[in-house]
């Protein structure tokens, strides 16, 4: 008996339901009552996109579905604006929304995929802006610390999660997280009653509105909080939702009230009761900054698990890559003796681990709320795709397969040490941003001591609440010192500027012994007289801003590589071509659909939709061609694709649909052409193969004749030209 024809193997694979994520913002944002939110997001899935869903309520009420596609293509993004100023919104006030879509799988059954919940939170008009510029830190978040309601949006994410993700946990599983957000939203509940009961005690509530509105505030939210509290203690994470999200816009809205309180403690006041208000707002903020330390630090310390847990994965797909290679040169050597067979094995065996470093990062963007590690994922299980078609291919094909499969590992490695880059940068703006707050507490420590000597019966009570503030400066202090000796270690590889300007500031903590100097001057205040205790505070002050300037040195140091921004730019390219290639299938279907009443075809809300969304694709190629330009990359395609865009979004505005379809795949087409040339430039800069089909290296002895035959032929084509 001889065999007709080599075994193979049939791999039966799982289907995975549809990878969504929000592109834009992808966080939770701040914004005034009359601006204008786009929102995107993406869907994949390799049976088709069969429907995307954008779901949003107002301040928790019911809940609004919009349709933003439904066809069948692989990729899809959607873009949706959300036009404040018509809806009724104050600062504190909030919008919820989310993502669901459902694949085309129409043997198995549709899987189905929901994303993460994010917030876009009302604050008040600029304002606190001006008070956030005097403190030397830009932005909103600088104004003031929102340590009650971060806690509350987190629970109202967590409690989200247990609902979408209920059948992902056994029962034991699922009733201990349920018992630990219960705990949370207790813990938050009497931290707000708390607060709640200093403020009515201090008596200062009656003269002044400000402080009256929180004190009205703070108790609707604990009520609030105590029936999210009941639905989650009996495992009814759904129903809690709705109180969880009200609690948050109290919260919000005593937040709000609080940041422009102290935008008026800078201004002149004519009453008599400004400086028992400022007691009672120091005592405030003392209360939220204990708060708030405690939750950071915790917060800290779950990002150094999860930091850690990306750098192992880093590691093994390095490992992973590495033998891949290995098992792309037997293959290569296999098909240069034309023999077949003998590595499936091995191929099968990398492709069972890729598949496991792609659950492991799917896991943790699940249970962290990470959901750029999942394009990561989608990658490394690209990547095993192609390792199970090497296996099963003669040794030719199965060598381009096997160069498919490395050239995933390395997108998904890219990815990955752009995630680590992106991890230093943020941690360096965290210490940076500490920094700052510390010295924002410690002009609050001045001016306090300032008062004291005015004080009167109540100086024993200021000098307690100034000694209170000074043992939590402390502890932040070492706690920042810890983080950033941990800073300059991480960074020596890849930053070795910015590690050295990092040591400097951990070395300038030490030597000034600024530690020891805020303990100490617990007792300065307490023992000493007025000049020698506002002496040595401004000697701390001087120390803190040291320490923020080398800070501000190091992140000044942080960079990236010419080609690390050129990759981005790439990337960037292909999401372009992605964006508008799903927008040119959703406005053919809403044409098709007979959608009148603005232009031909369309709504009115639907035309203006698809402009704004035109709008923000022209804003991404022109940002693009400014950014590849400054690496002086030339962008002549890249220019043309964006002055069609400008015609093409002057023809939908005035409902001149004429030749548009041409237009736009004139568009597309081009951005197509320019990220190809784009590519071609990346892998000529780094020195790298572009590996188009399989192909073997040319043999040592022979590589001068093939360099001197393409001289040759690219002479006889100038001169044909």
């Amino acid at each position: 008996m001889i065999a007709g024809s080599p075994d193979y193997l049939i791999d039966v694979l799982e289907d995975q339901p549809p990878y969504i994520a929000f592109v834009k913002p992808g966080r939770d944002i701040k914004v005034t009552a009359v601006d204008e939110v786009f929102v995107e997001v993406e869907a994949e899935d390799d049976y088709g996109i069969r429907s995307l869903e954008l779901i949003y309520s107002v301040n928790g009420g019911p809940e609004e579905t919009l349709d933003l596609y439904s066809g069948g293509r692989k990729k899809v993004r959607a873009g949706h604006t959300f036009y404040l100023e018509e809806i009724e919104l104050r600062p504190g006030d909030f919008v919820s929304y989310y993502a669901r879509s459902a694949d085309g799988n129409q043997v198995g059954g549709a899987q189905r995929s929901t994303t993460d919940i994010y917030f876009v939170e009302i604050r008040p008009f600029d304002r606190e802006f001006r008070q956030a510029d005097q403190a030397g830190q830009p932005g909103a978040e600088a104004a003031f610390n929102s340590a009650l309601s971060r806690q509350q949006r987190q629970i109202i994410a967590a409690t989200f999660k247990m609902v979408r993700d209920r059948d992902e946990y056994i029962d034991s599983e699922y009733e201990e997280n349920l018992a630990t957000l219960t705990l949370a939203q207790g813990r938050l509940r009497q931290q707000v009653e708390t607060l709640a009961r200093r403020i009515q005690t201090r008596g200062v509530v009656q003269r002044d509105s400000s402080f009256s509105v929180i004190a009205e505030a703070l108790p609707l939210a604990a009520s609030a909080m105590e029936s999210a509290e009941q639905q989650l203690g009996e495992q009814r994470p759904d129903d809690a939702l709705a109180p969880e999200q009200k609690a948050l816009q109290q919260l919000q809205r005593a937040e709000s009230v609080f940041r422009e309180f102290q935008v008026a403690q800078s201004q002149p006041s004519a009453g008599g009761g400004q400086a028992n208000a400022e007691d009672l707002a120091d005592l405030f903020q003392l209360e939220l900054d204990r708060m708030r330390n405690q939750y950071e630090r915790v917060e800290r310390g779950r990002q150094e698990e999860i930091d850690n847990s990306i750098d192992e994965t880093l590691q093994k797909l390095q490992e992973l890559a590495r033998r891949q290679q290995q098992e792309n040169e037997r293959l290569r050597a296999r098909a240069g003796r034309n023999q077949s067979g003998g590595t499936s094995g091995g191929q099968r065996q990398l492709a069972e681990e890729a598949e496991e470093l792609a659950r492991r990062l799917e896991r943790l963007a699940r249970e962290r709320s990470l959901p750029e590690l999942n394009e990561t994922a989608r990658e490394l299980r690209r990547a095993a795709e192609a390792m199970r078609r090497s296996a099963a291919a003669s040794a030719e094909q199965g060598t381009a397969q096997g160069l498919a499969a490395l050239q995933r590992l390395r997108d998904a490695r890219r990815l990955l040490d752009e995630n680590r880059g992106a991890r230093l940068g943020r941690d360096v703006e965290d210490a940076l941003n500490r920094a700052r707050r510390l010295a924002r507490e410690q002009d609050e420590v001045m001016r306090g001591v300032e008062r004291l000597d005015e004080a009167g019966a109540n100086r024993s009570e200021q000098v307690k609440g100034i000694a209170d503030r000074k043992q939590e400066m402390a502890s932040e202090v070492a706690d920042l010192e810890a983080q950033i000796d941990r800073l300059a270690r991480e960074s020596r590889g890849e930053q070795r500027d910015a590690s050295r300007k990092l040591q400097e500031a951990a070395n300038g903590i030490r030597d000034s012994k600024l530690e020891d100097m805020i303990r100490y001057s617990r007792g300065v205040v307490q023992q000493r007289s007025s000049d020698y205790a506002r002496k040595f505070e401004e000697q701390i002050a001087e120390n803190i801003g040291d320490l923020t300037e080398r800070l501000e040195a190091a992140r000044g140091a942080m960079g990236e590589s010419r080609e690390q921004r050129i990759a981005r730019s790439l990337a960037q390219t292909r999401d372009l071509v992605e964006s508008l290639e799903s927008l040119d299938e959703r406005v053919a279907g809403a044409r098709q659909a007979g959608e009148d009443g603005g232009p031909p075809g369309f709504r009115s809300g639907t035309v203006r939709q698809f402009r704004r969304e035109f709008g923000e694709r022209r804003g991404e190629a022109e940002g693009l061609r400014d950014a590849l330009q400054r690496e002086g990359v030339a962008t002549p395609d890249l220019d043309a694709a964006i002055s069609a865009l400008r015609e093409l979004e002057r023809r939908r505005i005035y409902g001149d649909l004429k030749g548009l379809d041409e237009l736009q795949s004139a568009v597309i087409r081009g951005l197509k052409e320019f990220e190809y040339r784009l590519r071609r430039r990346l892998a000529t800069d780094e020195g790298k193969e572009l590996f188009l089909t399989g192909s073997d290296e040319v043999p040592e002895g022979y590589r001068e004749l093939v360099e001197e035959y393409y001289r040759s032929l690219a002479d006889e084509g100038n001169d044909r030209s």
